[in-house]
């Protein structure tokens, strides 16, 4: 008598997953990469607008609203400049940088000598944010980069670090981010999208603050579907 053994076969289909963020160093595989997501509106910025950015020129401002973008300090008491960066910069005259670099505050002598873990409230981090145009949803932001001595960034994402779930560094603890210890390109596009981006330098710390400065912006952003 023959057995008869039957074997079930489920295929399951999991559509609709979530991607995660992916950065970039090189400009054209990143321009390549934003120009293959479906429906996205590329915005270029290089800070060489007189009129939009005339302002920012000569003292720091709260924000510039440029091509429906909003820049600002990420130090809600500090605000953004341009400048011509003692003729260093990547693509026409000016590039871009808070004013003041970071936390100002001192935060007390004990962050001068503090050991690791360094204190939350010892990190004096530079950087800015870029939201997007109201109504519209950012895929990705990228650009180029110039730090003081070991100067390293990241992106937050809607205030989330693009690496910080790293399974090797929990919630970015003691993490440096990416070098641009010179002009470097670093880029980051997510498929889930995001409202606002913030740059963040991740090396200075109270007594011992790392600057930056941007240039030559690209940012690819779509409309809400209603």
């Amino acid at each position: 008598m023959k057995k008869i053994i039957i074997i079930s076969i489920v295929l399951l289909v999991v559509s609709n997953v979530a991607s995660a963020a992916t950065l970039y160093f090189d400009e054209a595989a990143y321009k390549s990469a934003l120009a293959a997501t479906m429906g996205t509106t590329v915005i270029t910025e290089g800070f060489e607008d007189s009129v939009v950015w005339n302002t920012s020129r000569t003292f720091a401002v709260p924000s510039v609203i440029s091509q429906g973008l909003t820049w600002t300090s990420n130090h809600g008491a500090n605000g953004v400049r341009t400048g011509m960066l003692g003729g260093s910069v990547v693509d026409g005259a000016y590039g871009f940088f808070s004013d003041p670099h970071g936390d100002a505050t001192d935060s007390g002598a004990y962050c001068d000598t503090a050991a690791d873990p360094i204190p939350t409230e010892c990190w004096l981090n530079d950087g800015w944010i870029i939201t997007a145009p109201a109504g519209e949803t950012a895929y990705g932001v990228g650009g180029w980069f110039d730090g003081s001595g070991v100067a390293t960034i990241t992106f937050l994402l809607d205030g989330v670090d693009v690496k910080g779930n790293d399974t090797d560094n929990i919630d970015n603890v003691n993490r440096n981010g990416e070098s641009v210890d010179g002009w470097t390109f670093v880029g980051v596009i997510d498929g889930n999208g995001f409202a606002s981006a913030e740059i963040l330098e991740l090396s200075g710390k109270d007594s011992q603050q790392i600057f930056i400065f941007g240039d030559k912006f690209t940012v690819g952003v779509s409309a809400v579907p209603v």
